[in-house]
């Protein structure tokens, strides 16, 4: 997996956990983003701040259980379509 951050927006403190848990490799934004499968995950103020890029189903499924267990819930979850190109937007649950 591949990951990438978004501009200049604000990194949660939770970003670290996602890094150490996830150990994907940090490239360039339109790198990531011709991966497979996309993941945002959003910050504080619902901004998706950060992208991370899955080759398979099977890295999907797993990012998807990692972060779930740092607490964070896919908006997407119940929805059978991608948004805004995003397969999973992950963030806090409000």
């Amino acid at each position: 997996m591949k990951t990438a951050l978004i501009g200049d927006k604000d990194i949660p403190e939770f970003d670290h956990d996602i890094m150490t848990n996830l150990l994907i490799k940090t490239v360039e934004l339109n790198v990531v983003r011709q991966e497979q499968i996309l993941l945002g995950i959003r910050n504080a103020k619902q901004e998706i701040y950060r992208v991370i890029g899955a080759s398979s189903s099977k890295q999907f499924i797993n990012a998807s259980e990692e972060l779930e267990d740092l607490g964070l819930s896919n908006e997407l979850d119940e929805v059978d379509r991608a948004k805004n190109g995003y397969d999973a937007i992950f963030g806090l649950s409000e």
